[in-house]
């Protein structure tokens, strides 16, 4: 006899998230059975924006990039034809992303962390075993059925 009830666990979780200026909203968590690839379990240093999966305790289980949230600038298109698009800066940005993070038997919450553009001496810690400069902007329980 096969065991089923593994099979029917989801093996990831789609997070939609909304942004207006420095507040963040988790609005969807939908269970996934997918494959996630292009997490980071090392949690190597590199700037941006990521969604972390823990545990109750804090630690880190995997790390995903959130390509494209939190900008503070837009692109702006030109009136005329032919002429080239820029980017301006926004006093307040807004807007939503979606992340899909591996899900694990001991996942608990997620958080958004923010890893600024690294700097000599945050290159040095980093090279010594110390993370470099980062920030949480937030924090949201995952609610799996399990």
């Amino acid at each position: 006899m096969s065991d089923t009830s593994h099979a029917s666990q989801p093996t990831s979780m789609r997070l939609i998230f909304e942004y207006d200026g420095d507040e963040i909203r988790l609005v969807t968590q939908q269970p996934v059975d997918m494959p996630v690839t292009g997490f980071d379990i090392a949690r190597t240093q590199r700037a941006g924006v990521f969604v972390d999966t823990k545990e109750a305790s804090g630690r880190t289980l995997a790390r995903v990039p959130a390509r494209g949230a939190l900008h503070d600038s837009v692109e702006v298109f030109p009136e005329k034809h032919g002429e080239p698009i820029t980017r301006m800066n926004v006093d307040k940005p807004k807007g939503a992303f979606t992340v899909i993070v591996p899900l694990t038997p001991n996942a608990d919450h997620v958080t958004v962390v923010r890893v600024p553009p690294s700097q000599p001496e945050a290159a040095a810690r980093t090279l010594a075993g110390q993370p470099a400069q980062e920030r949480e902007l937030a924090r949201f329980p995952l609610r799996v059925n399990r």
